[in-house]
C-alpha cells in the first residue's frame, strides 16, 4: 500500500470519526488493514464509515474498576454537588463504552450506595455494544471487579454475567463522538459525563469537538469526567472550572 494511499485513508477515517492516525502510527493503521482484508480502493471511492472500519479504528480495550480512586472519589465526594433533587435518580453517560465494562461498573457503586441511577452508555461501534448489552464477560475478569460488589455477577462456566437488575438500569445507544446531531436528543440531560482514554485518539480540533458535543449534554453545575491520565488545555476546557476533590481532577460544567 503507497503512502499516499495510506493519507487517503487518514483522512477518511479522521473525517468520518474524528480518530487521527499521526504519521508514526500510520504503519499501523497499514497492519490492521491488510489483517481485516478489507477492499480499500472500495474504501477510497465510497468514504462511508463501514462496520470493518469501525472494527479497525475502535480499542475494546476496557476493564471493570479501572482508575478506582476516581470512581469512588465521584461517588462519594461529587454526588452532594449535583444541582439535582436528592430523591431524582441520577443520570449519567458513558461515553465511548466500548464492551461496557464502564458503565456496569458505574452501576455496581450506584446500586451498592443505594443511589438511584439510569445509565446511558455510548459507542460507534455497535458490535461492541451489543457485547455491551449482553453483559457478558471472561470469567477472568472477576479479577478486577472488588469482592464487594461480585454479587453483581454471576458465573456462568467460563464466563460472567451481569445481573439483570443493573442491566435493565443501562442504555446502550450507537454515537458518533463528532456529529452534533448524534448529541441533540441528549441536550442538558446528564447530570455527569465521563468519556475516558477516548479522545486521546483525536488531535486538538476533533477532541474539541467532541467536548463540546458532550458539553451539550451535560446539565450546568455537572461534571464531565476523562481519565486521570488524560490532559486538556484550556481552550478544550472553556466550558468548565477545574475542581480538585480528594486528589483528583474533575471538569464541572459552567
Amino acid at each position: 500500500m503507497t503512502h499516499k494511499t495510506l493519507e487517503e485513508l487518514r483522512k477518511i477515517i479522521y473525517d468520518l470519526t474524528g480518530n487521527y492516525y499521526p504519521d508514526d502510527r500510520l504503519t499501523l493503521l497499514e497492519k490492521k488493514l491488510d489483517i481485516a482484508n478489507l477492499d480499500v480502493q472500495k474504501l477510497l471511492e465510497n468514504k462511508q464509515l463501514t462496520q470493518e472500519i469501525l472494527d479497525i479504528i475502535t480499542v475494546p480495550e476496557t476493564r471493570f474498576f479501572r482508575e478506582e480512586i476516581q470512581l469512588h472519589t465521584f461517588v462519594n465526594h461529587c454526588l452532594d454537588k449535583l444541582p439535582r433533587h436528592h430523591n431524582d435518580p441520577i443520570t449519567i453517560a458513558s461515553y465511548a463504552c466500548a464492551t461496557g465494562q464502564e458503565p456496569y461498573t458505574l452501576a455496581m457503586l450506584f446500586e451498592s450506595a443505594n443511589v438511584p441511577y439510569k445509565i446511558y452508555a455510548f459507542d460507534i461501534n455497535e458490535r461492541y455494544l451489543q457485547k455491551a448489552r449482553d453483559g457478558v464477560y471472561p470469567k477472568r475478569a472477576l479479577t478486577e471487579i472488588p469482592a464487594v460488589y461480585q454479587k453483581y455477577v454471576k458465573i456462568e462456566g467460563e464466563y460472567i454475567k451481569v445481573i439483570d437488575e443493573l442491566r435493565s438500569k443501562v442504555e446502550f445507544k450507537q454515537l458518533n463522538l463528532i456529529k452534533k446531531e448524534d448529541f441533540l436528543p441528549y441536550k442538558d440531560k446528564f447530570d455527569a459525563a465521563f468519556c475516558r482514554n477516548a479522545l486521546i485518539y483525536f488531535d486538538d480540533k476533533s477532541k474539541l469537538q467532541a467536548i463540546n458535543n458532550i458539553s451539550l449534554t451535560i446539565k450546568r453545575g455537572s461534571y464531565f469526567v476523562v481519565s486521570m491520565t488524560e490532559i486538556l488545555t484550556d481552550i478544550h476546557t472553556k466550558n468548565f472550572t477545574i475542581e480538585k476533590v480528594n486528589g483528583v481532577y474533575f471538569c464541572r460544567k459552567k
